[in-house]
């Protein structure tokens, strides 16, 4: 039996996915691209001031960090139901060979797609590929995660994904 959780994808998509995301090094890297747009769900309807991130982001009760991370799944759970997810990783000493990788079983995705879910493959957060929507989704650490595209493909589906789960969509300046 298999107990790989993920199988690299087939050539001809590799190189097709390179080419719909030619931006997704800079991303991933921490750089925004000019061409980039942002938007992020998250528990705040609003985006915190320093004195607010210090009192809703430490020493946050387990039974409130439940809740968001609730929030949080139910979001996941949507989006992998609706669409097409992929993981991807950068390879090579310069990490620049970037590889698209498709997850063996439903229970994979799921799991990676979780509040900390990254974990599971050795990564702070999870970060996936969604080329029906033509973005990417990174988890962050703050109850915000965060959506990165080039054209505005995906905005209503996580909007409609966001009203659903109980989340707020905030946009970048």
């Amino acid at each position: 039996m298999n107990k790989r959780r993920l199988l690299n994808l087939p050539a001809s998509r590799q190189s097709e996915l390179r080419l719909q995301y030619p931006w997704l090094k800079e991303v991933h890297e921490g750089e925004r691209p000019k061409r980039v747009q942002v938007l992020s769900v998250t528990v705040f309807d609003h985006w915190l001031s320093r004195e607010e991130a210090c009192d809703l982001l430490e020493n946050i009760s387990p039974a409130e960090q439940a809740r968001r991370d609730a929030l949080h799944a139910k979001f996941c759970a949507l989006l992998v139901a609706s669409t097409t997810v992929f993981s991807f990783v950068f390879r090579r000493r310069q990490k620049d060979r970037l590889v698209f990788r498709e997850f063996t079983s439903a229970s994979a995705l799921a799991n990676y797609c979780s509040p900390r879910g990254g974990r599971m493959l050795g990564h702070r957060q999870f970060y996936v590929a969604l080329p029906e929507l033509d973005c990417v989704f990174y988890e962050s650490w703050d109850d915000t995660n965060h959506f990165f595209f080039t054209k505005p493909t995906a905005m209503g589906a996580i909007s409609e994904w966001a009203t659903q789960s109980g989340l707020y969509v905030l946009q970048h300046g």
